[in-house]
């Protein structure tokens, strides 16, 4: 008699099948994940219509895929750190001036 098999080739995938779960695939290394608008909203803590206006507005960075658009996360996190340090730079010299005219 052999081993019993306690794990079988493909037994997750028969698991999320059997749930009406797609398997959700495996990230690969070095390639940058393109995000839904869903998802941007998510990792911005927005709603999906401010992405979507920014998308029209061109003030995101955005993949156009036809009718569909997509945002690479890195471009969408690099976005972000400059956005914040703009608004950093813009509040600390508005700090260096005072109030009124400094006179």
């Amino acid at each position: 008699m052999g081993r019993p098999v306690l794990f079988r080739a493909g037994a997750r995938r028969d698991a999320h099948r059997a749930l009406g779960v797609a398997a959700a695939p495996a990230p690969r290394v070095g390639i940058d994940p393109l995000l839904t608008a869903e998802e941007v909203a998510g990792l911005l803590q927005v709603s999906t219509a401010w992405v979507y206006a920014q998308t029209r507005a061109k003030r995101i960075p955005h993949v156009p895929l036809g009718r569909y658009v997509r945002y690479r996360r890195t471009a969408v996190i690099e976005w972000i750190a400059d956005a914040r340090a703009a608004i950093e730079q813009r509040s600390s010299s508005s700090d260096r001036g005072g109030l009124g005219d400094g006179g």
